[in-house]
């Protein structure tokens, strides 16, 4: 029988070694072992941000905007690993001043269907690709956000840069940020109390030319549809929030259109819209106001905006189509109205035309 090979004692040595430095190094790049506990003087901590990003990496603070004795800031935090855990991913939470009702009018916050809307407590939503938002109660607006105008209302949001997120640990990262913006405001309420509930969003139906969007004889107009650019295809209906409905559609063709409907009677977003419209052009009478792509209407129970907007793939297929200027206002504005039409009932809303 032969006798086992003995290794020296200076090679099992340094054998030791390398295992210990590779996995010191392997801790280093990504865990957070002895790193950061929180971020930013405090206005975020390690393990509500790792629960964010849900991947494997370690943490570090890269850039902030915070002083301790204002309630508003910006702070951004990476995410890298070594061999596991993908591409570098940040996220930025910050406060920031909306005008009007945001998530359901501006390019910036899009598909509002593909959201996870908040029920109970606070006003928010996140979006598993770009981030989220909670609305700041409503004495908050006016303590934070100077000369800015009843229009707009004060939130704290979050960016995030590559990859997706863990839809309830960003919810809770935002809550948690926001409480502390208000304790630091002096206008705190029991709505950021604890971490909401989330109502995650469907999957992607086929489209019901007939009842677009799940409703009941909306259809979308002749010169709205692009043959073989933007024709109805799939959409997304986001309807289990109490009080938050939202429809993207998208659009089958070259061009990738999506057209987005919303419905949602949160005054947070009513009373802002209601505001930030009050000068305009728009025309308001004993229904409410209405706009081309945008309406608050007196209805039955309580006000309700109704909001459509289109990307910018839309609107380049209309154009590319000989759709454009005054043509091109004319589709939305006819678009909008049948959307108006079709579900006004369903809120108990009059009837409007759009001037």
């Amino acid at each position: 029988m032969q006798a086992r090979k003995k290794w020296p004692i200076g090679v099992a040595a340094v054998a030791s070694v390398v295992v210990a430095a590779l996995a010191w190094s392997y801790c280093s790049w990504n865990t957070n072992l002895l790193g950061a506990e929180s971020f930013c003087g405090g206005r975020m901590e390690s393990g509500e941000v790792q629960s964010a990003l849900d991947s494997t990496g370690r943490v570090s603070q890269v850039d902030a905007s915070v002083d301790a004795q204002r309630p508003t800031f910006s702070c951004t935090v990476e995410r890298t690993s070594r061999f596991v855990g993908g591409e570098d991913q940040r996220v930025t939470v910050r406060t920031s001043f909306k005008e009007g009702a945001f998530p359901f009018t501006t390019h910036v916050w899009k598909t509002p269907a593909s959201r996870s809307y908040f029920t109970g407590g606070a006003t928010g939503a996140v979006s598993q690709e770009f981030g989220g938002y909670v609305v700041l109660p409503e004495p908050c607006w006016g303590k934070l956000r100077g000369d800015r105008g009843d229009g707009v209302m004060a939130i704290v949001e979050a960016e995030v840069e590559n990859g997706a997120v863990d839809a309830d640990g960003l919810a809770r990262l935002l809550t948690r940020s926001a409480r502390q913006v208000a304790a630091k405001a002096g206008c705190d309420t029991a709505a950021l109390a604890a971490a909401p509930d989330l109502v995650a969003p469907s999957a992607l139906g086929k489209t019901d030319i007939g009842n677009v969007c799940g409703v009941r004889g909306f259809t979308l107009p002749k010169k709205a549809v692009v043959t073989s650019r933007a024709e109805p295809g799939q959409e997304r209906v986001s309807e289990e929030s109490a009080d938050t409905w939202a429809c993207d559609l998208h659009l089958a063709g070259s061009a990738k259109g999506v057209v987005s409907f919303s419905a949602t009677s949160d005054k947070n977003f009513v009373e802002a819209a209601k505001n930030a419209r009050r000068n305009s052009d728009t025309d308001s009478g004993d229904s409410g106001f209405v706009g081309r792509e945008e309406a608050v209407l007196h209805c039955a129970d309580s006000d309700v905006l109704f909001a459509m907007k289109g990307n910018v793939e839309y609107d380049g297929a209309l154009r590319d189509n000989g759709i454009r200027g005054l043509a091109n206002v004319e589709v939305h504005k006819a678009t909008f109205q049948n959307f108006l039409d079709a579900t006004a009932a369903d809120h108990s809303c009059p009837r409007v035309t759009i001037p």
